[in-house]
């Protein structure tokens, strides 16, 4: 089975369109959305129409619930807030139902899937470093947890001598060890890597990567101008940050 986990779409149509583009060539079994489809971004209509077009399974993120209202707008900073307000006007009911469904949580036979962390996740903690790793794999006893929020794409791994950092973007999946996979995001990465982040996982060739892709930058960036949102979620989009 191959496997595209995906997450932090945030409205970036030239982002997820590259990443589909790419998953349609490695002939992906299964598609993952690890949630925060609308957010930043410029295009949720045509975001949510392309994920609706891939039959994934999917799971909430905070910027869902925040434009569903089942997030306070006190949650989230300035920015966030304008957009969320911004998408809530111009998506349709359908649109918003469809946001909606999520819930917080999926598993198969050996891994977890969630947003922030297995910890509280209706709080969308971040996972960003090795302290936060060592404490969710306490949460589960499945071989793999997939993740995004951080949207920063990142690899911890659990053996017989801790837990540790994989500095790398690819891993092999061994039977005895544990794994906790952040894959980035598709629509706003922030690892001082502007090109869009999502992970595909072969469990034949039991061999997890990072993919990393570059995309339309400038055109999503016009965009977001264009529909009066904040420059700065345009700008940062050029750095990766």
């Amino acid at each position: 089975m191959r496997y595209a986990f995906i997450s932090d779409i945030h409205s970036n149509l030239e982002a997820f369109k590259e990443a589909v583009r790419f998953c349609k060539k490695e002939k992906i079994d299964r598609y993952i959305f690890l949630g925060d489809i609308v957010g930043y971004g410029a295009n949720p209509k045509e975001v949510i129409a392309l994920l609706s077009d891939l039959n994934p399974v999917s799971i909430a993120g905070n910027h869902d619930w925040g434009v569903v209202d089942k997030l306070d707008a006190e949650y989230f900073n300035e920015y966030a807030v304008e957009a969320i307000i911004w998408t809530k006007k111009i998506i349709s009911q359908e649109e918003t139902r469809f946001i909606n469904v999520s819930p917080l949580i999926y598993e198969e036979k050996n891994f977890f899937c969630v947003h922030g962390t297995l910890n509280d996740p209706q709080e969308f903690h971040y996972l960003l470093g090795l302290n936060d790793a060592r404490m969710n794999f306490t949460l589960f006893k499945k071989q793999i947890l997939f993740v995004g929020h951080s949207h920063k794409a990142q690899i911890y791994y659990e053996s017989s001598g801790g837990a540790f950092f994989h500095p790398y973007t690819e891993i092999a999946i061994k039977d005895n060890e544990r794994y906790i996979i952040n894959v980035g995001s598709i629509g706003q990465p922030r690892d001082r890597d502007r090109r869009l982040s999502f992970c595909i996982y072969d469990t034949e060739e039991k061999l997890a990567r990072i993919v990393r892709l570059d995309y339309n930058i400038n055109l999503a960036a016009e965009k977001i101008i264009k529909a009066g949102l904040p420059q700065m979620l345009a700008s940062r989009l050029f750095i990766g940050l």
